[in-house]
């Protein structure tokens, strides 16, 4: 992958690249967020805004809420990065190996976790490092057969049977695969049912989805 990127980056406007694969990482559907060394944002994706939201505001809160608009940093992970920063600046640039790898932070009533990594962000030390985020929001499986309200109901009346069916996957949790799996279908079939179910509810990923069928 790294070959691949040098080669890239050798022939291809920068400014273009980065666009290419801003829009690619807008697809994971995973939550990422870049901090700078003084927790300032410098880029995230639509998955993590919507976590972001659910986090800050809870699900029915983050449902009716445009979540890049009103995107803020939950205090938990502003605070667990604080504890990185201490900890690296401390040490004189080093992490001790029982903290080398990611930071985990969690709220588990909401199946929201965040992990927390420092990088370098160049070839050399002139540069304080800066944190990436990953951030996963996955309720806790024993919510699979909470009842559906009647206005989690209405929205899956919108869509086909098929749709229904991977919708509330998302609702329990399930990531793509795991969905492709319990259905028997292909990840690119799962795929192409989410883009039709966001369309239809008006969502900009799964993670409002699943807050708003979890409501």
């Amino acid at each position: 992958m790294h070959a691949v990127l040098r080669r890239a980056l050798g022939r291809e406007d920068p400014g273009v690249l980065a666009a290419h694969f801003a829009a690619m990482l807008e697809e994971v559907p995973v939550g990422m967020l870049l901090l700078d060394w003084d927790l300032r944002v410098l880029w995230y994706n639509g998955e993590c805004a919507n976590g972001c939201a659910v986090w800050n505001h809870g699900e029915r809160g983050a449902s009716a809420l445009n979540p890049r608009r009103n995107f803020r940093v939950p205090a938990a992970i502003v605070r667990a990065c604080a504890r990185l920063r201490e900890m690296w600046e401390q040490l004189g640039g080093e992490l001790p190996e029982s903290a080398a790898g990611p930071a985990v932070v969690s709220d588990h009533a909401l199946g929201l976790h965040a992990q927390i990594a420092l990088r370098a962000q160049g070839p050399d030390s002139s540069h304080p490092p800066a944190f990436e985020i990953q951030l996963d929001y996955r309720r806790p499986r024993g919510d699979r057969n909470r009842p559906l309200s009647p206005g989690a109901v209405a929205l899956l009346a919108r869509l086909s049977p098929r749709e229904r069916e991977v919708a509330m996957g998302v609702r329990e949790g399930l990531r793509t695969a795991e969905i492709a799996r319990e259905l028997r279908r292909s990840p690119l079939t799962i795929k192409t049912q989410l883009s039709s179910i966001y369309a239809k509810l008006a969502v900009q990923g799964r993670t409002q989805v699943a807050a708003l069928l979890n409501r």
